[in-house]
């Protein structure tokens, strides 16, 4: 069925690109067939205008690798050698510049990689995350002050990178992503009029909202809990807005206002970053994301 549907496409694609006066590169033209990770799927022979189309497991797509079981792996490890790439510049320039502008480096050079399209690899397996987290910590070592290596040096010991990302209010990569969630799925609920079309029809009317438990939500998590849309801001979107819905991130001055909403929920994000002060970190939301309660609680004994 695949097969047949593909084929169909092909003439039509033509048709398209000839109806809008366009020029198809059949020679950079590929095709690329999404799967669960443990079935293989044979290749499909396509030809558009007598050129046959090579199938890839790769394609880089506006500066976002994907990859055919769209683990973001790729995406990420190119993301870790830019970011590295850049690190080892910093760590040279360290003790040529003060350090406001080395912050301004490390925004640039680091934090951006981490921001951009976060809600597109953004849920990829905890060990992908936390790989990128390693790498935006070594950043984060680079323009601090003091001693910064793993190891002891004249018995000094070496400072803990926390306090930098607490000083300065630096979310990780953890916190950067639901951040962006929790403000798309905002506009989603409270200012569609910020999105396109495509984006807000890709949301259904039946996410869930401040109260919703498994019964009033039954037919989306249905959809949306299954192994497909698990690990994707259709699941976990809507689970980190009930989040902020239920916590003091969206008060009513947010719904009139996305930067107050964006300032209210890096807020609270920097607070549970943060935690009791300590220099270690705490279990972050991302990886502990509270889903949707069982049933509705009931107040009062029973009659």
């Amino acid at each position: 069925d695949v097969i047949f549907k593909a084929n169909e496409f092909c003439p039509a694609l033509i048709n398209w690109v000839d109806t809008n006066s366009l020029a198809l590169n059949l020679k950079k033209t590929s095709y690329m067939i999404f799967k669960p990770n443990r079935n293989p799927l044979p290749d499909m022979n396509l030809e558009i205008a007598g050129t046959k189309i090579e199938r890839k497991t790769e394609a880089r797509f506006l500066g976002v690798i994907m990859d055919e079981k769209l683990s973001w792996s790729s995406h990420i490890a190119m993301m870790k050698t830019k970011m590295m790439r850049y690190v080892g510049i910093m760590h040279k320039i360290k003790r040529k510049l003060p350090q406001a502008p080395r912050l301004q480096i490390y925004q640039s050079f680091v934090q951006s990689h981490l921001n951009y399209c976060s809600l597109v690899w953004g849920f990829a397996s905890k060990s992908l995350i936390d790989s990128l987290f390693s790498k935006q910590k070594q950043g984060i070592r680079a323009i601090m002050p003091g001693f910064i290596n793993y190891f002891y040096r004249e018995g000094i010991l070496p400072q803990h990178s926390k306090i930098f990302f607490d000083e300065h209010e630096i979310l990780t990569v953890h916190g950067l992503i639901v951040l962006n969630s929790i403000i798309l799925l905002h506009k989603i609920k409270h200012m569609p009029q910020l999105l396109p079309k495509n984006i807000r029809l890709s949301f259904p009317d039946d996410i869930p909202t401040k109260n919703s438990d498994h019964d009033t939500a039954n037919s989306w998590f249905q959809l949306y809990g299954s192994t497909h849309f698990k690990n994707s801001i259709f699941y976990k979107g809507p689970l980190l807005s009930m989040y902020a819905d239920n916590t003091d991130i969206t008060t009513l001055p947010t719904l009139f206002s996305i930067n107050t909403l964006k300032a209210s929920a890096k807020r609270k994000l920097l607070q549970l970053q943060q935690g009791d002060g300590s220099e270690n970190w705490k279990p972050f939301l991302l990886n502990n994301i509270p889903g949707l309660r069982r049933s509705k609680r009931t107040t009062g004994r029973p009659t």
